[in-house]
C-alpha cells in the first residue's frame, strides 16, 4: 500500500490511502510519515496526510502538527494535515491549529477552523469571531471560511461543557 501512496499514480495513490483508511494499521505509521514528508508530488502527500488522519500516536501527530505549520508545504497538503489533526491528537495540537487561524491561506484558515470546531476548542471563540466577521474568501469546492468559522463556533458553544474527546491522554 505504501508504494502505490508513494507511486507515480494519483488513482492508486488514493485507493490505497482509503484502504488504509478502512483498515487502519499502526506499523504503516513510520511509511506514511516518510511519505508525508518526502513524497516526491503533492498527491503523494496528501494521500499520506489523509490516511494518517485514521492512525494513532504522537510520531504520527507531530508529523502532523509539523506539516500544516511548514509554511513551504503545498496548501493541500497542509489543509489535509489540519483535518487529519481532529482524531488522536494532544493537548499541544490545539495550539498549532489556533495558530494556523491566522495563516495566509483560506484553505489552511478554513480547515483549522472545522478542526477547532471538531475539537471544541473554547480558546478559539475570539479567533473565530474575527474570521466570522471578516474573512469572506471562499475555498473552491466549498464555502467561504466565515461560514465555516461560524459552523466552529455553533459546534463549540453547542458542546461548552464537553471537553476535547479525542485529545490522547
Amino acid at each position: 500500500m505504501i508504494s502505490r501512496i508513494g507511486g507515480p499514480s494519483s488513482v492508486f495513490a488514493n485507493q490505497a490511502a482509503h484502504e488504509i483508511f478502512l483498515d487502519a494499521d499502526p506499523v504503516l505509521v513510520p511509511d506514511l510519515i516518510s511519505v508525508l514528508k518526502r513524497g516526491r508530488r503533492v498527491f503523494n502527500r496528501v494521500e499520506a496526510a489523509y490516511a494518517l488522519g485514521i492512525l494513532e500516536g504522537e510520531k504520527r501527530t507531530v508529523a502532523l502538527e509539523r506539516t500544516l505549520s511548514d509554511k513551504n508545504e503545498n496548501v493541500t497538503v497542509r489543509s489535509f494535515a489540519a483535518e487529519s489533526l481532529v482524531l488522536g491528537h494532544r493537548s499541544q495540537t490545539h495550539s498549532v491549529l489556533l495558530r494556523n487561524l491566522k495563516d495566509p491561506s483560506k484553505e489552511v484558515r478554513f480547515w483549522c477552523a472545522f478542526a477547532l470546531g471538531q475539537i471544541g476548542e473554547k480558546k478559539a471563540l475570539p479567533a473565530l469571531q474575527w474570521l466570522a466577521e471578516n474573512d469572506h474568501r471562499i475555498v473552491k469546492g466549498w464555502w467561504a471560511v466565515s461560514k465555516e468559522a461560524r459552523d466552529a463556533i455553533r459546534t463549540i458553544q453547542k458542546n461548552r461543557k464537553r471537553t476535547c474527546i479525542y485529545c490522547v491522554r
